[in-house]
């Protein structure tokens, strides 16, 4: 379980398709300056985050059902935490750090910030990170361009191309991220958006990735959430814990 959990929370956070629920067959949203427009104001605003829910994961043909306890700051950290019965792993980003807590293995990782890039592939900051959990634009506006179709919008940072395509609220209904040589994709959907202090939050986020021969496939359902500004962010490396 922790190593399904590692790599789901690398890429939507850690920014993955249920196991357990069939994708929804979707259908886009007309793609035109006028929704384009519309898109980029519906882009949710916030400052602190918190939520919690459930998250199923899939890995290797075994699914798990988690509590999921997500906090955040805007730009600055991302505290996550995925449990059972009390036990499972513990996720801090900042804006240079990567660290993950296994207390099912007592193991911990600690990386600089860059190693999230071989999972996304190009240098993710904590913003961009929150924008995949949130159902926003991933990369910097002015990257983004229509395709030649005109039917989604397209953007390239690194060897990464995310492609957006819209829901009939001009939100993000999925967002795609892809490298040339076609080994590591990442494919999130967003099947639910309800007005949260007057912006429009994802309830469920699905999430397939695949890297090389190894297929994550999660959902992320977020029940309780508000916007508590004194959010703790606890984070500590227990004595004996192994680094891996």
């Amino acid at each position: 379980m922790n190593s399904g959990i590692k790599i789901l929370l690398t890429v939507a956070i850690f920014s993955i398709l249920s196991g357990c629920k069939y994708r929804k067959k979707v259908i886009s949203a007309e793609v035109n300056a006028a929704t384009v427009a519309k898109f980029w104001s519906n882009q949710m605003e916030y400052s602190s985050l918190e939520a919690r829910g459930k998250a199923t994961v899939t890995m290797n043909a075994k699914t798990h059902t988690l509590s999921m306890h997500l906090k955040m700051h805007k730009d600055s950290v991302v505290w996550a935490k995925f449990s059972l019965f009390g036990f499972g792993a513990t996720v801090l980003i900042t804006q240079d750090s990567f660290f993950m807590l296994d207390n099912i293995n007592q193991q911990y990782m600690a990386y600089e910030n860059t190693y999230l890039d071989q999972f996304l592939g190009f240098k993710a900051e904590v913003g961009q990170v929150q924008n995949l959990l949130l159902g926003n634009a991933v990369l910097r506006q002015n990257l983004y361009r229509l395709n030649p179709e005109n039917t989604a919008m397209v953007a390239n940072e690194g060897i990464a191309t995310n492609t957006l395509d819209f829901n009939e609220l001009f939100r993000t209904l999925v967002s795609k991220i892809e490298t040339p040589d076609t080994t590591q994709t990442a494919h999130i959907q967003y099947d639910k958006y309800e007005i949260y202090e007057q912006s429009l939050m994802p309830k469920t986020v699905n999430i397939d990735v695949q890297k090389g021969d190894n297929i994550i496939k999660a959902v992320l359902n977020y029940q309780n959430v508000n916007s508590n500004p004194n959010l703790t962010f606890p984070f500590k490396i227990p004595y004996g814990y192994q680094r891996r």
